[in-house]
């Protein structure tokens, strides 16, 4: 083998590897997501991707569910590659921190939620899709979340990317 092809080689490896990372955190997240939904323990009716594309007129589970692996994959190759030499779970629980944050401060006022969910989402009816039962449970619950999903991304990826150091 080259040294160009063990090159090549490295970084698919690589590559395949903050991929999956960003897809088995992505997939452990919706799993706790679904989890809370149908034991009623999750402040909203159904994931917050596919409220966001409800509120868009977009319709399917398929969308959401390529939306939220797309988005933590991105999100563990923006990870990876800014933490590269220095990889830890206590970086990815930063990460997801500001992944929350961005998510309160942006991704829930386009939702319709408002922001850390104090908007006008629990006048709804119970059963509607956008509706949100109330802003604390729903802050506590989706920081549980994003943790959940920083603590998997920077357990993995600690793991699987060291042979690279």
């Amino acid at each position: 083998m080259t040294i160009n092809e063990d090159i090549m080689k490295k970084s698919i490896e690589k590559n395949v590897n903050i991929m999956g990372a960003g897809f088995l955190a992505s997939l452990v997240m919706y799993l706790c997501i679904f989890l809370g939904i149908t034991t009623k323990v999750a402040p909203f009716n159904i994931p917050p991707s596919s409220a966001f594309l409800y509120n868009l007129g977009i319709n399917g589970s398929g969308y959401a569910l390529l939306l939220h692996f797309c988005y933590g994959i991105l999100w563990a190759y923006v990870f990876a590659y800014t933490f590269e030499e220095d990889i830890s779970i206590g970086k990815a629980q930063g990460l997801s921190i500001i992944l929350w944050l961005f998510m309160m401060l942006v991704y829930s006022p386009l939702i319709g939620w408002g922001i850390f969910g104090l908007g006008y989402a629990h006048y709804l009816a119970a059963d509607h899709p956008l509706y949100l039962a109330n802003s604390f449970s729903y802050i506590i619950i989706t920081l549980i979340l994003h943790l959940i999903y920083g603590f998997t991304l920077g357990y993995l990826n600690s793991r699987w990317l060291k042979v690279h150091h």
